[in-house]
């Protein structure tokens, strides 16, 4: 019974971790699009922002 629960867990693994990796790729890739910039980044005080906001 134990050899056949290895494949389970590692199939479980894989999707688990490539899950992840699409939902933190996506993550730093639209969170500092939308804030125009990455967190913890000071604003310049340059031009006023034209951000685009959704609601």
């Amino acid at each position: 019974m134990k050899h056949a629960a290895a494949p389970f867990f590692s199939t479980m693994l894989a999707v688990v971790l490539a899950a992840l990796f699409i939902v933190m790729t996506i993550a730093f890739i639209v969170i500092p699009q939308v804030t125009g910039g990455h967190p913890g980044e000071t604003n310049s005080g340059g031009a006023p922002s034209t951000k685009y906001h959704p609601t």
